[in-house]
């Protein structure tokens, strides 16, 4: 069983109770035709997916949804952009859900860190449409209530930064400031999201390690590429791009 909730701002959220996954669903139902302001929220996922095949732990307390965007091979923009403008989006609902008692950081390029400590996560996907259309399946969850142990990166959740919340109204102001980040992009430009990024990003000359696969890599952060790629200085004084690896600041 499901409920909807109309918003404002135009999105129809579908909330259910539980679903394997709020991915797997959102799928369905565009596919199904629905339409491209639905939103698909559970209380609980049995079997949740975090990027490079991961499970996501998913109970009751904390926020789990799926929502669909244009891609960007349909508006010949930066096919990366979205992995930002969400990442974005959902650092800048927590700086507003916490009344800016919490600033988080945006790990390389879409983990949302508090204190050194993973809180949410996204995938994005690409659904192939008819007549050559995509459209963006894009998976977030966020910690409220609690975080998993035992992770590759340290997790926190809201209530531990004594933050208090609710999945409903932490969802809203995200869909709030997304249809604002994404404006900014359709207005000024990736570069300006690469800004907004790097506010948050990591710095200029900070030391991290790149880990792709068995390879590893450490160096330093020297921002990111026109694609949104991220560059590192080698041991070597060589710079390197790296589209896709588990990043981790030293």
């Amino acid at each position: 069983m499901s409920n909807i909730i109309k918003l404002s701002s135009g999105y129809n959220i579908v909330e259910f109770e539980e679903l394997n996954s709020t991915m797997v669903t959102m799928k369905d139902m565009v596919l199904a035709g629905c339409d491209i302001n639905t939103v698909v929220t559970a209380k609980r996922q049995v079997k949740g997916r975090g990027r490079h095949g991961r499970s996501w732990v998913s109970p009751e307390g904390n926020l789990y949804f799926s929502f669909l965007r244009k891609s960007e091979k349909n508006i010949n923009g930066n096919i990366f952009a979205p992995v930002f403008i969400v990442a974005i989006s959902v650092a800048y609902a927590i700086i507003s859900i916490s009344r800016n008692k919490i600033r988080p950081s945006i790990k390389w390029p879409n983990d949302i860190l508090v204190n050194k400590h993973k809180i949410a996560g996204i995938l994005i996907e690409n659904i192939n449409m008819p007549k050559n259309e995509y459209l963006l399946n894009i998976g977030i969850g966020i910690n409220i209530i609690s975080n998993p142990k035992n992770t590759i990166y340290p997790a926190t959740n809201l209530k531990s930064e004594n933050i208090d919340t609710t999945s409903h109204d932490l969802l809203k102001t995200f869909l709030e400031k997304f249809r604002v980040i994404d404006k900014v992009y359709t207005d000024q430009g990736i570069e300006k999201i690469f800004d907004m990024w790097h506010d948050l990003g990591h710095k200029i000359g900070d030391k991290i390690t790149v880990k792709i696969g068995n390879n590893e890599i450490k160096g330093t952060f020297d921002g990111l590429s026109k694609e949104g790629a991220l560059l590192i200085i080698n041991k070597y004084g060589k710079q390197e791009s790296i589209v896709a690896g588990d990043i981790f600041a030293l």
